[in-house]
């Protein structure tokens, strides 16, 4: 199937993935993983390391944050304090909330549910993440006018090659890094609250006009409480000036920027990514699993550090085929997806964390020319 010319407008009709009579790859891999599982006794679930990495972050958050208060430090020392509690937010992300947000983290849901509130603790929300990350984009990764991923980042940025091209994307491989700085503060101030409001991609496809009165009162208490004791306490309490605590926030938010980009962007936005084709009856030539294979890559597959550090996203493949079980699995199940792909002849895409990255810089130079998109064979 033809690949979209540049100028292609995003399909208006939900897409539906091809429909093999035998999927033989996706049963042999599901019986391979659940045989992982019964040979080594292990839960699907995070067990002993998920519950000691959940308290270890939220008592690290918890001191963090009272050291911060106590103004025992010098500026430099307060900031340094800072830091490390800023980046505490994104290893709650990456360790609790997404696991938690798709039932992976604990065999309780109920807990589950509450820990998925720790998304809202730390500036994101819930609700949204849900909508936006597990229902869109995990069904429809990549796929124009259906994965959110692929589109907030525009007009000014340009990932897909449906989406417009406009002169200034020509730039885009320079410019692109010193807006990705500013990811930290989109995401707490910008990101999702849009789609509270009509006309989002993820609601209409959802069929969710409104969200519910509740899910408003959440986000309304939940960014007061962010708020209150991100900026109003400490600005109340530390003993610096507020210059000081303005260069110290964005310098903050700027790292923990670099800290959560650095998998958020590189596992699908990489320059071997397929970007499926949808057809004017909103087809798709390939199975949904052969998909995720043609538009995820793996970074840093076998690293322990890598797993802790990003709750095993880097090992974007395994989390994309089973989001239900938890990350601290995935070195493992990456290795029996890597050796089935090549048994079956199918691509299995892995770099190094800075080849990843590379790669996407290479994917945005592409989509900044005004250029037949490549064709990817694989």
């Amino acid at each position: 199937m033809p690949r979209p010319s540049i100028q292609q407008k995003p399909s208006a009709i939900k897409p539906t993935f091809k429909k093999p009579d035998v999927d033989e790859f996706s049963k042999i891999l599901a019986l391979r993983v659940d045989y992982y599982f019964k040979k080594t006794g292990k839960s699907k679930k995070g067990g002993w390391e998920a519950t000691f990495k959940t308290v270890f972050l939220l008592v690290l958050f918890c001191v963090l944050y009272a050291l911060l208060l106590s103004n025992r430090f010098n500026p430099w020392g307060t900031f340094f304090i800072a830091l490390l509690f800023g980046l505490t937010h994104g290893l709650i992300v990456f360790n609790i909330a997404h696991d938690a947000s798709h039932n992976a983290l604990f065999q309780n849901n109920k807990l589950n549910k509450i820990l998925s509130y720790t998304f809202n603790l730390v500036g994101s929300n819930s609700y949204l993440w849900n909508l936006s990350h597990n229902k869109t984009h995990h069904s429809f990764p990549n796929i124009a006018d259906f994965d959110p991923d692929i589109h907030q980042q525009a007009p000014l940025i340009r990932v897909s090659p449906t989406e417009p091209y406009r002169w200034y994307n020509r730039f885009q491989h320079v410019y692109a890094t010193f807006l990705y700085l500013l990811f930290s503060i989109f995401f707490v101030f910008v990101k999702g609250l849009k789609e509270f409001f009509p006309g989002s991609t993820s609601k209409r496809w959802l069929g969710i006009d409104h969200p519910p009165l509740r899910e408003y009162l959440v986000l309304f208490f939940s960014k007061v409480i962010y708020f209150t004791y991100t900026l109003v306490i400490p600005i109340l309490v530390l003993d610096v000036t507020w210059q000081q605590f303005f260069l110290g926030y964005i310098a903050i938010h700027i790292i923990l920027s670099l800290f959560l980009l650095s998998v958020l962007i590189p596992v699908h936005l990489v320059d071997e990514s397929d970007f499926g084709t949808v057809d004017q009856k909103g087809h798709l030539a390939d199975t949904w699993t052969t998909h995720i294979f043609k538009n995820t890559i793996d970074f840093s597959r076998t690293s322990k550090l890598a797993n802790i550090l990003f709750g095993g996203l880097n090992t974007h493949i395994v989390h994309h085929i089973f989001p239900n079980i938890c990350h601290v699995h995935y070195i493992a199940l990456s290795e029996i997806i890597k050796q089935s792909a090549e048994e079956y002849h199918i691509q299995y895409h892995e770099a190094t964390m800075w080849g990843a990255i590379i790669s996407h810089y290479k994917l945005l130079k592409r989509m900044g020319s005004n250029e037949i998109p490549k064709q990817n064979l694989n």
